[in-house]
């Protein structure tokens, strides 16, 4: 059905207006739970060491006993007690303008990413993406809207990429809409389309893959699985496969898609008889679930081992970028880096 996949370096998006807002925020913040910048502070307080006995304005001059007779008094040491200079009531003019202590935030440090051996010692450690942390600052459940957007990104992508190479697809444009639309769809059957093994086995997995990863992104639960053999990480995959799937549905015979978009499969070809075949809507989600695998395997055992050895930026972020193709390109989409990765810092 023709090479659809290609990378499309995207733009980095410069967020210029969150980070000043986020800067006034945090002054604000700051500004306010500052008591110096905001507690009333009293005209006339009675001095530090001044005796309280009874509720009232003191009398002017007025200075405690000296301390021979503070220590005289059977009663010294007493809540509330005559010769106690911390009374249990304070005089009126103090009571007014008392204010209950303040309540700072409590920070915890149990969500940071351990420090590895190696160049990395020196390195500024940011929070770790898991699901607690990502619960507790508002990303509950699975990001609908992100994930939609990215996917439909990634899908305008690729119908320009069959425009702009398919001489085929751009010549079918014309014509009757819903009638050549349910003719292709109706020409669905067999395996083989025709096309070559490049694109069926190779290009077709690793638009599953991408597809996936964008899945994969949008899951605060998902986000933080590293691969091995465990429940949530198996779990979180399979969600990935069931999003690629429903993907490549819509991409081969939905509503936006080679069957509507070029009546892929209307006519049959010298290769196929049948250019709708249901190799890509089976080979894209499953190969490209095992592409996800290969590479949460690479990033772990050799991306990661890399960059426990060198602290060199250049080789460190050629290596994600490469030896991780598909979260790469899934990373564009959400407007990160190539090389970005949640909760690890390059």
């Amino acid at each position: 059905m023709g090479n659809h996949f290609g990378f499309v370096l995207l733009p980095a998006r410069k967020h210029f207006v969150i980070h000043l807002t986020g800067f006034l925020l945090f002054w604000g913040f700051s500004t306010v739970t500052n008591p110096a910048q905001t507690l009333p502070i009293p005209r006339e307080l009675p001095p530090p060491e001044t005796t309280i006995t009874e509720p009232g304005p003191l009398p002017a001059g007025f200075w405690p006993s000296p301390p021979e007779e503070i220590f005289a008094s059977s009663t010294f040491g007493q809540p509330g007690a005559a010769g106690d200079p911390v009374s249990k009531e304070l005089p009126k003019s103090v009571a007014a303008t008392s204010v209950p202590p303040l309540e700072l935030p409590q920070f915890s440090f149990s969500d940071r990413v351990p420090l590895q051996p190696g160049p990395l010692a020196n390195r500024v450690v940011l929070p770790n993406r898991n699901p607690e942390t990502l619960l507790a600052s508002g990303e509950r459940g699975f990001q609908w809207a992100p994930a939609f957007k990215q996917s439909f990104h990634f899908l305008i992508i690729q119908h320009l990429f069959r425009f702009g190479t398919e001489s085929g697809t751009r010549s079918e444009f014309n014509g009757p809409f819903f009638k050549d639309y349910f003719k292709s769809v109706g020409s669905l059957r067999g395996w083989d389309d025709g096309d070559p093994f490049l694109v069926n086995y190779i290009g077709h997995p690793m638009q599953g893959a991408v597809t996936g990863y964008i899945q994969i992104h949008n899951d605060p639960k998902g986000i933080c699985q590293e691969v091995g053999f465990n429940r949530g990480y198996w779990n979180s995959r399979l969600k990935a496969m069931g999003w690629s799937a429903l993907y490549s549905t819509q991409f081969e015979i939905g509503p936006i898609s080679e069957a509507s978009l070029g009546n892929v499969g209307k006519f049959g070809t010298k290769k196929s008889p049948h250019p709708m075949a249901f190799v890509d809507l089976v080979v894209t989600p499953t190969l490209g679930t095992g592409v996800i695998v290969g590479e949460d395997l690479l990033d772990k055992y050799v991306i990661q081992k890399i960059e426990r050895q060198t602290a060199n930026r250049t080789v460190r972020l050629l290596t994600r970028s490469f030896l991780n193709p598909s979260r790469s390109f899934a990373n564009l989409l959400r407007s990160k880096w190539p090389w970005y990765r949640d909760g690890r810092p390059l």
